[in-house]
């Protein structure tokens, strides 16, 4: 005889939005959301989030000069937010890269 345990509706909704494809962009669209939230008026007119890979997060920069700026000198503490912002996804480094 098997007993069925209490499931976390957390873990149930997760399967239904892999099964129908959705998982994928409610991930982006979380990321999206956050970087919005940790970026601020200024950063967020001038970069994006473009793709999630093995924890690092890439966010495209609309030119050199702010690159070299987000690199050299707001990386930890735009990374650190951003752990405290993003729930169902790992970041561990952000690559900045001109788009």
């Amino acid at each position: 005889m098997t007993t069925h345990r209490p499931k976390k509706i957390g873990d149930l909704l997760g399967r239904i939005l892999a099964r129908h494809g959705l998982s994928e962009m409610t991930a982006q669209m979380e990321l999206e959301s956050a970087w919005r939230r940790v970026a601020g008026d200024s950063l967020k007119k001038r970069t994006r989030v473009g793709s999630l890979r093995r924890g690092v997060l890439e966010i495209l920069v609309d030119n050199a000069a702010l690159l070299h700026e987000l690199e050299s000198f707001r990386k930890e503490e735009l990374l650190e937010q951003l752990r405290d912002n993003v729930t169902h996804h790992r970041v561990q480094s952000l690559r900045f890269r001109r788009s």
